[in-house]
């Protein structure tokens, strides 16, 4: 008998728990949220919509100082330009160079460095190549310059001139005067800001340098001695990188460059297309991929004000409609 009695005992207590394990709500697991295709198209949109605005700004779309590259202070070019004066072009004097072989650090002179340019195709009478390159070559002695590089097949050449700053002008007058001007470029661009700025580092640099030779002559140590000369050695590199600019910049500006063509009528122009290859593939491929990238960051840069200002309108909106309807 108390057996019986437990035994129902059990059973109804199985049967209590059943009955609450029904009346318990079924815990559904945690739902991932995945996108509608609205919000999914939504982002497109404005990802399109940011690409386009952005391939718009960087080609020059929209007139914007900071989208648009300016033209250097000075400079000229274009095809069939017949001047191609650049103001301040006066001739570049070479920096006096220290004992260690750098340049006075009084700073740079007052007048302005600009780099000046030019391409010329010029067309010549039948038959008159070696005589017309020859003249080119005659030219650029007389105005004190020199042929750079030459480079010439049957009926047909160029070649590279420098010649001073100051007979640029007076040189690309006689250049013109071989032929029949078919292409013309000229160009100057200013680098006076950078030949004051590689200055200005100069004089911190041997600045620096006065202080190191001070520091190596206190120095008590093996220690002390290491740290300061292998300081000295870096900043002893930096002089030298920097002089080294200087005379680069003080080469191109103080001697023009004129790139001269030269081809007989009825001959026809050297090809210049480049050849396709695996290697200049991929660097096309990454060189699109970071324009593209580059053009959506631009855009989102002009949309997303926009957006913003878009949502605080339907927030204000929204929330006057239902005050209203309340």
């Amino acid at each position: 008998m108390a057996t019986t009695i437990e035994y129902l005992n059990t059973v109804h207590g199985d049967l209590l728990d059943a009955a609450r394990r029904e009346a318990r709500p079924a815990q559904r697991p945690p739902s991932r949220w995945v996108p509608s295709t609205g919000v999914v198209a939504a982002v497109v949109s404005v990802l399109v919509a940011a690409g386009l605005i952005g391939l718009l700004v960087r080609s020059g779309g929209f007139a914007s100082d900071e989208a648009g590259e300016r033209p250097a202070a000075g400079s000229t070019g274009g095809t069939g330009s017949t001047g191609g004066a650049v103001p301040g072009s006066v001739p570049n004097p070479v920096p006096e160079e220290e004992s260690l072989g750098g340049f006075d650090s009084s700073g740079p002179p007052a007048v302005s460095r600009v780099i000046r340019t030019a391409e010329l195709a010029i067309v010549i009478p039948r038959d008159a190549f070696d005589e017309r390159f020859g003249e080119a070559v005659d030219v650029a002695e007389e105005q004190g310059g020199f042929v750079a590089d030459s480079r010439s097949r049957s009926r047909s050449g160029s070649l590279t001139v420098r010649v001073p700053a100051a007979n640029f002008d007076e040189t690309l007058h006689a250049l013109r005067e071989l032929g029949t001007v078919e292409v013309e470029s000229v160009h100057g661009k200013d680098v006076t800001a950078d030949y004051v700025d590689l200055h200005a580092n100069l004089r911190i640099a041997r600045a620096r340098r006065e202080v190191l030779l001070g520091l190596m002559a206190d120095a008590v140590s093996i220690e002390q001695t290491i740290r300061v000369q292998n300081a000295l050695d870096e900043t002893q590199l930096r002089i030298e990188q920097l002089q080294g600019q200087l005379r680069l910049l003080d080469d191109r500006t103080s001697l023009a460059t004129i790139g001269l063509r030269l081809r007989e009528q009825g001959v026809e122009p050297e090809s210049q297309v480049e050849k396709a290859s695996i290697p200049n593939a991929f660097e096309q491929a990454a060189a699109g991929f970071v324009g593209v990238i580059a053009a959506i960051v631009i855009g989102l840069g002009y949309l997303i004000p926009i957006l913003v200002l878009g949502l605080a309108a339907w927030f204000v909106v929204s929330r006057v409609r239902r005050r209203r309807t309340t």
